[in-house]
């Protein structure tokens, strides 16, 4: 199984989804898979130009000279396409965004109606991905989080055959991660490679090991609640 994943923090390594994504991607390289990690803050993806090019003009593949057709490649050779990214404006940070748009060339310009009932475009190619989505966001609610996976549900089924998203990692306040006790969240890690690891082996995470990885952060530290940086730094 191969898992490409796309990293769209603008802090990269240093944010905490490289750390929830980091603990996922060391269990599925624990079952066998192979992983790739594509920090997309580094990357030239321009805007959609919506010229449609990759339609008409080069079916398959944009008509802009970027590193997105090299990124097509390596879709197409992908089983697993992971988008982690933080919550920004109740929504995907824009470097994911900008991604997504250029997915244009995977579909075609036909017109056909989903088992939903909603129109949408025909896939180019005959391969059925499966999608996991990691975010996490300030705020400790899991409400803010309800713009960010709509429309991701919408986009996500014309990819995965209706499946949407195979798996989905939420976490509200996660600031924590940054400024607690990292020995505090051993066991949250753990958990997160467990449902890396589970997913390559069986292509599902188990109920058990679900429950720890949504379990509140706060949850894992009773004795520090959720904090601003200010007082995590006056510690």
């Amino acid at each position: 199984m191969k898992l490409l994943a796309f990293q769209g923090s603008p802090r990269m390594e240093k944010g905490n989804t490289e750390k929830i994504l980091k603990a996922f991607l060391e269990g599925a390289r624990d079952a066998g898979a192979e992983t790739e990690t594509l920090y997309l803050r580094r990357m030239n993806i321009n805007p959609c130009n919506g010229c449609f090019g990759c339609w008409y003009e080069t079916p398959g593949k944009c008509v802009q000279k970027d590193d997105m057709n090299e990124v097509l490649e390596k879709i197409l050779d992908s089983d697993v396409l992971i988008f982690a990214t933080p919550l920004y404006i109740y929504n995907m940070t824009a470097y994911v965004k900008r991604l997504l748009e250029r997915l244009l060339p995977l579909v075609k310009p036909d017109l056909v109606k989903a088992p939903d009932g909603l129109t949408g475009h025909p896939r180019r190619y005959d391969k059925i991905w499966r999608w996991i989505l990691i975010s996490n966001a300030g705020f400790p609610e899991e409400e803010h989080f309800k713009p960010l996976l709509h429309c991701f549900d919408r986009i996500s089924r014309g990819f995965t055959n209706q499946e949407g998203f195979a798996y989905i990692i939420l976490k509200g306040a996660g600031e924590m991660l940054r400024f607690g006790d990292p020995k505090t969240f051993k066991p949250f890690f753990q958990a997160v490679r467990d449902a890396g690891r589970e997913f390559v082996e069986t292509g599902k995470v188990s109920v058990e090991t679900k429950a720890k990885v949504d379990k509140p952060l706060w949850e894992y530290a009773p004795k520090a609640a959720y904090a601003t940086r200010e007082s995590f730094k006056s510690k």
